[in-house]
């Protein structure tokens, strides 16, 4: 189910991770110069979903941000991570699609 600005991709990572337990999409982090000497910034973990038979997890940016137990049907989101609008929106389209998968 795709949900309103949420990239064709992140869909994919989900269902590659439903396959093969985990799958990630690299990213950088900043953009421009990164260090005195390297014209591009290294690629870093943008987004990274694991799936196994208790849990399922969305990672942003090294971060655990929601954690979903596959027996109990219920998020457990790290309070701390502070994320954008659109990381918001990852994070909600991610239980939705997570828990519709469990039922």
């Amino acid at each position: 189910m795709a949900m309103l600005g949420i990239d064709n991709e992140l869909e994919q990572l989900y269902q590659h991770a439903q396959q093969d337990g985990e799958a990630v999409i690299k990213g950088q982090w900043t953009a421009g110069n990164y260090g005195c000497c390297s014209t591009r910034a290294p690629l870093v973990e943008k987004y990274k979903i694991t799936s196994n038979d208790a849990h399922t997890a969305l990672y942003l940016w090294g971060n655990l941000v929601v954690q979903i137990d596959r027996k109990k049907q219920a998020p457990i989101l790290n309070k701390e991570f502070e994320a954008t609008n659109y990381e918001k929106k990852i994070i909600n389209w991610f239980i939705q699609t997570a828990v519709d998968g469990l039922a």
